[in-house]
């Protein structure tokens, strides 16, 4: 549920602020870091 609310946000960020893409790529990738990380936690 919460992955899907994150990809929901991203998309709007995307959609919105097209010259924002490379940060959103990198804040994407430290997000899928910390989903990873709290999942292995679990």
């Amino acid at each position: 549920m919460v992955k899907i609310i994150l990809i929901g946000i991203i998309v709007a960020l995307v959609y919105s602020q097209p010259d924002l893409r490379l940060t959103v790529a990198d804040w994407l990738r430290a997000a899928s870091d910390f989903l990873v990380e709290s999942v292995e936690i679990k």
